[in-house]
């Protein structure tokens, strides 16, 4: 974990994501790039024509970002030692900021969230449409999020690639010093073979820094009301998915049975991961 964009456009929610980096770099010792794009279509038209006015409107808004960035970091009582902000000036900024992510070797996005939830129709919101398409990791910061240290990760798994996404997130595990707690919902989990099996497998992972939570999945709901329920009660520092985002994976997640729509409503960030198979 060497290089996280954090996106922001000045608002009250935005400050979340850029306290997340904050605590997350007072920890790792990672860059922070401060990330933020002038929309040219909503600038007056004499600006976006004449060149010294689209220059000055540039250096005005990245004046405002270094300000808005130091404000930030003064409430939280935390000197940024490696950090920069980037004014980029375009139309798409889900665009924009992955191409900054590719010509930059940036390892993670971080990015916040309006509303009541932090995944809330997941498939039409802003924040979803950076994670449906962006190539590397996602932070997504509820905006009553708070700073305070990351020890605990609860990483929600499926089992079926548990290897190679276990190794994901112990390496981002290891230098906060965090425990993982792997949680699975399963509608079989009271057949013997099935736990066994399950058993099984995290005996090969179990160790001080990471443990295993084996739960039946209600055929009446979805995973994220069971997983909602463990967040409340764990109380992670951040939950861990990995993701296909495509149909069948939404309504596994956030639908019933009966296509009722479930919010998931939490106060923990996420952490998604592209799923690789």
């Amino acid at each position: 974990m060497k290089k996280i964009l954090v996106t922001t456009d000045f608002s009250t929610n935005s400050k979340a994501g850029i306290r997340f980096a904050i605590q997350l770099a007072s920890q790792t010792k990672c860059e922070l790039i401060f990330y933020n794009v002038l929309e040219t279509l909503k600038s007056n038209a004499w600006i976006v024509n004449n060149p010294k006015g689209k220059k000055a409107e540039h250096i005005i808004r990245q004046e405002k970002l270094n300000k808005f960035i130091a404000a930030i970091s003064k409430e939280s009582n935390a000197a940024i030692t490696k950090y920069k902000c980037v004014v980029e000036n375009g139309i798409d900024v889900n665009t924009l900021v992955i191409k900054y992510t590719k010509l930059n070797n940036v390892d993670f996005v971080c990015a916040s969230t309006r509303g009541a939830g932090v995944v809330k129709k997941i498939l039409g919101t802003t924040t979803s449409a950076l994670i449906q398409k962006c190539p590397i990791p996602v932070f997504v910061i509820p905006k009553n999020y708070r700073k305070s240290k990351i020890r605990e990760i609860l990483y929600s798994s499926d089992m079926a690639d548990l290897n190679n996404e276990l190794a994901t997130v112990r390496k981002f595990a290891t230098p906060l010093s965090a425990k993982i707690h792997v949680f699975n919902y399963e509608y079989m989990i009271e057949v013997d073979d099935v736990r066994d099996r399950l058993n099984k497998r995290a005996a090969k992972y179990i160790k001080n820094n990471i443990d295993f939570v084996f739960r039946k999945q209600n055929v009446e709901n979805s995973i994220s009301k069971h997983l909602q329920k463990d967040i409340d009660k764990l109380k992670p520092s951040i939950v861990v998915m990995f993701t296909k985002l495509n149909k069948a994976w939404y309504e596994r997640w956030f639908l019933r049975n009966n296509s009722e729509e479930v919010t998931f409503d939490t106060k923990t960030p996420l952490l998604i991961f592209r799923k690789t198979s």
